[in-house]
């Protein structure tokens, strides 16, 4: 009697044992999601793909964790804390050329929207007032540091304009708005409140300089996880791609606007204007002339040398899209 009840209570344990193994074996994972900063832009698609179902649908778990700045975001990659993020092309080939096992795996929108902006009261009219002026960048080596580097190129002032590392957006726009620097290079999510105050005015933009085909926003991946898990890297693309084909069509405005109000503390006015300027891709593709023109301007203004540029193959896969 004893012993069947030892023997019985022996089988109950290692059945619950049992249970509670299979358990923590089929737990699902919790992928990170990262993106260079908490912009509109970068937070949309991963929110949306967040509370309208998407990555649930397609059986993935995932939690956004946003940088301080892309360099950051980078590192933080590098090290194997994030797999896949949300990126920018110039970033993107600055790591892949120095050895970084990392890969664009899809396009998030072809143009961004940044722009040069200046304090309504400071000393900065138009762009000719940009010699010996102070421009503001969150991180040297990032992708405001070379719009910058472009302008100053563009406006033969690259020996007449100082490069201020503020230490993050928020930091700049402080700076801007209290007169430490002249100009910032960011978007207009950036600065859409502070436009609509009168208090910073845009001198020029930075597209005007570009190429008429550029790659600015990536879905950035680590190849250890492109090559061990593509089938999650996969679903986690696609949920993406189905949350900007969501963002783009007009009936999500309204769940957008809160949103960006929510996280970015913006007005009703502003959150619609930033939306509205939104153009994000649909089906991720990626061009080989966009991607050779990136690497063009990245090697015309120094950030590499032509034998550094990583090939198409190399910088780019399209096995996720299919």
């Amino acid at each position: 009697m004893t012993l069947s009840f030892h023997k019985a209570a022996f089988v109950g344990l290692a059945m619950a044992f049992h249970a509670g193994a299979s358990g923590a074996a089929i737990a699902q994972e919790t992928f990170k999601y990262g993106s260079p900063v908490n912009t509109p832009n970068f937070y949309l698609p991963v929110l949306a793909a967040q509370e309208q179902g998407f990555f649930k649908k397609n059986g993935v778990k995932v939690e956004w964790l946003p940088s301080q700045s892309g360099p950051d975001m980078q590192r933080a990659m590098a090290a194997g804390a994030i797999k896949i993020a949300s990126s920018q092309t110039i970033p993107d080939l600055l790591s892949i050329a120095r050895g970084v096992p990392l890969v664009i795996v899809g396009q998030m929108q072809t143009y961004d929207d940044f722009a040069l902006w200046v304090n309504t009261n400071g000393k900065v009219k138009k762009p000719e007032d940009l010699k010996g002026a102070r421009i503001g960048v969150s991180r040297f080596g990032g992708t405001e540091h070379s719009y910058a580097q472009l302008i100053a190129s563009k406006l033969g002032y690259e020996k007449d304009i100082q490069f201020v590392a503020t230490g993050g957006i928020r930091e700049s726009l402080a700076m801007l708005t209290t007169g430490g620097i002249d100009a910032v290079v960011l978007t207009v999510s950036n600065l859409t409140d502070l436009k609509l105050q009168g208090r910073v005015t845009e001198i020029l933009k930075v597209k005007d300089y570009l190429p008429q085909s550029w790659l600015a926003y990536t879905i950035l991946a680590t190849r250890d996880f492109v090559n061990k898990d593509p089938e999650t890297a996969r679903k986690i693309v696609q949920s993406l791609l189905e949350a900007n084909r969501y963002l783009m069509d007009k009936g999500s405005k309204d769940w957008a606007v809160a949103k960006i109000k929510e996280l970015s503390g913006y007005s009703t006015e502003a959150a619609e204007l930033i939306y509205g300027a939104l153009d994000l891709s649909t089906d991720g593709k990626v061009t080989k002339t966009a991607l050779d023109n990136v690497a063009q301007y990245m090697v015309e203004h120094q950030q590499l040398k032509a034998g550094e540029v990583p090939g198409m193959e190399k910088a780019f896969t399209d096995k996720l899209l299919q």
